[in-house]
């Protein structure tokens, strides 16, 4: 669960769709009650209108190391 106020963008949400985990790439508020959220979605561009109250129903997603090089350095010099 997350607060209304807390979505940004670069956050990543579970439960905003039903095709996965959505990054937030634009949010544009519409006064104290209602944000229009631009999210991205495997590889798909979605937008939705969500209200206060419905973030309940939402999960924030903590960013994790995306890709990483956790191999010998030495064998990757050898083979570059």
């Amino acid at each position: 669960m997350t607060t209304f106020d807390e979505i940004s963008p670069g956050t990543r949400i579970r439960g905003l769709d039903e095709g996965g985990i959505a990054e937030i790439v634009q949010v544009s508020r519409f006064g104290a009650d209602a944000r229009n959220l631009v999210f991205r979605i495997n590889g798909r561009v979605g937008e939705r209108l969500v209200y206060r109250g419905e973030e309940t129903a939402f999960s924030v997603v903590e960013g994790g190391r995306g890709l990483g090089f956790d191999a010998d350095g030495g064998l990757f010099r050898l083979a570059s």
